[in-house]
């Protein structure tokens, strides 16, 4: 092949070369034309840490708020109780059996206040038990003394009405654990020794505004007054005065209903006891009566609540 035909296959080459490279680049270009433009990027939004942080809190706050509105309604306290009160001595001791758990869940059911007589047992136990009537309620053979926790809650505590169901004893921790914040407690207690443990479970349930401590030892309504429990005076009211009991650490007063207004003008609110129906109870309340301790409230005071 001559010099001159090897210039121009070369160069033929070159231009097939070159074209079929300009026609790629073409290619891509019109691609690039073909295809859809990328979108920017969004400017990414600022996190208002300042706010949010002021939205927690204020959420945080209503419910709390929603919380403790809630929770104080369903608190019963002493300061909350309707006049007239009713509380059930011994649970009713005539309608139930005295000082039993059934007795106590009933009270809080009805919207009586459970007043038990607490005891000690000989292992140091307090317990829902009237010292002086206990060993008949229960066919005991001694005294509480001789029994301890277990013993005790073998036991089974008497009817007062025919053709009723004996009821089962409980515990004074027992009682608390069950029932706090559903109810006011009147406890009937008449000894330091018993009065410490007594106080101790109230201040461990946190109900010192739901419990009033009926006494009349002077040491026992001191140590609850310091507990910040109220006192209920139970002594005999014509050896004492108002100014002397309230100086006693004493808010209130247990009075025969025939002499209850009597006392109705002084800073100690007034329970009547002894009060022979609802028509009675109604006049004290009107008088200024604060409540009644009643062995069967339900005939001075009858509940609004309905049973099947």
């Amino acid at each position: 092949m001559s010099k001159k035909n090897r210039r121009y296959g070369r160069n033929e080459r070159d231009q097939t070369r070159r074209a079929q490279t300009g026609s790629a680049q073409g290619d891509d270009q019109s691609l690039e034309s073909q295809r859809a433009p990328v979108p920017e990027h969004p400017t990414p939004k600022k996190f208002n840490a300042p706010l949010w942080a002021g939205i927690v809190v204020v959420i945080a706050v209503v419910a709390v708020l929603g919380f403790n509105m809630f929770s104080s309604k369903d608190h019963l306290t002493v300061d909350s109780l309707n006049q007239p009160a009713v509380a059930a001595v011994d649970g009713g001791s005539k309608v139930y059996p005295a000082n039993s758990k059934f007795a106590f869940t009933e009270n809080a059911k009805f919207g009586y206040l459970p007043a038990p007589t607490l005891s000690k047992l000989s292992d140091d136990t307090i317990v829902a038990a009237n010292p002086e009537t206990a060993a008949k309620d229960m066919g005991l053979k001694d005294d509480l003394t001789s029994l301890d926790r277990d013993s005790f809650l073998n036991q089974t505590i008497k009817p007062p009405r025919k053709n009723t169901a004996p009821g089962e004893p409980i515990t004074w921790d027992q009682m608390v654990d069950q029932m706090a914040g559903a109810t006011v407690f009147m406890p009937a207690v008449e000894s330091p020794e018993v009065a410490t443990p007594v106080l101790e479970k109230i201040a461990e349930a946190g109900i010192d505004e739901s419990t009033i401590v009926r006494t009349s030892n002077a040491e026992v309504a001191k140590a609850a007054s310091d507990a910040g429990v109220a006192a209920m005076f139970t002594g005999d009211v014509t050896a004492s005065g108002a100014e002397s009991l309230s100086s006693s650490g004493y808010t209130m007063i247990a009075v025969g209903a025939a002499s209850a207004d009597e006392w109705t003008g002084t800073d100690l609110k007034v329970w009547a006891t002894g009060v022979k129906d609802e028509k009675q109870l109604k006049e004290l309340a009107e008088a200024g009566v604060f409540g009644a301790l009643s062995t069967n409230p339900y005939t001075i005071q009858p509940s609004d609540v309905k049973t099947d």
